[in-house]
């Protein structure tokens, strides 16, 4: 399997970390035929594809109805979005849904570590360390690939 390339040049692109694997298509043709190389590679190291755990999602602007996708005898269930290594992806590539996670997430954290932030036996450096280590990698992990509005950047930024 070709895995060089990004999806913008190529037709279809293969990730993997670990035992999740992604596959980008543009169409639906070469998901079938890269979904079947990746079950007949995998079966020559006894290794099969959990038909449960395999999912996919359809992105475009478009609306359109939830179908099930049939390969040889194994039905793949559509979803509406999905969590790929942390980050949430969905189905109109918007990333304001996993932004408000993230905020949320780092508010939780802080009211968790709020004690140490207004403790007068800490430190003003050991408080900021506090926070560029744990507080903003929270809200920041992962995004060197969000595409962000001004509405969003105001509320990224008011951190």
């Amino acid at each position: 399997m070709e895995l060089r390339g990004n999806i913008a040049t190529r037709l279809k692109q293969c990730i993997a970390y670990a035992d999740d694997i992604l596959l980008t298509t543009r169409t639906k043709q070469p998901l079938l035929e890269t979904f079947q190389k990746l079950k007949e590679i995998s079966a020559q190291y006894r290794l099969i594809v959990n038909g449960h755990k395999t999912k996919y999602l359809r992105c475009t602007r478009k609306n359109y109805k939830l179908e099930e996708l049939q390969i040889d005898s194994m039905y793949l269930e559509q979803v509406h979005s999905y969590k790929y290594l942390g980050p949430t992806v969905n189905n109109d590539n918007s990333i304001e849904e996993e932004i408000q996670y993230r905020i949320t997430f780092r508010n939780k954290v802080y009211y968790a570590s709020q004690f140490l932030f207004k403790s007068r036996l800490v430190s003003k450096k050991s408080k900021l360390k506090l926070y560029w280590s744990i507080i903003r990698p929270i809200v920041t992990y992962a995004c060197d690939i969000w595409v962000l509005k001004e509405t969003i950047k105001k509320q990224v930024n008011g951190i």
